[in-house]
């Protein structure tokens, strides 16, 4: 039961984590809709890219 905890726990990270450290989504400074709108919109068109790029290498 450990072992999927862990498992998951590093999926959530790796989902959260891959689009801040690639660059597309910043973490905002502040908490203005501003901020908060270009977080989500990086991190969006982050995994749709990705997506994109594995189902076009199907």
């Amino acid at each position: 039961m450990k072992i999927v905890t862990i498992i998951v726990l590093v999926a959530i990270a790796l989902f959260i984590l891959l689009p801040i450290l690639s660059g597309n989504a910043r973490i905002p400074t502040s908490m203005s809709a501003t901020e908060i709108g270009h977080f989500i919109g990086g991190f969006a068109s982050y995994w749709i890219d990705a997506l994109k790029s594995a189902l076009s290498a199907l």
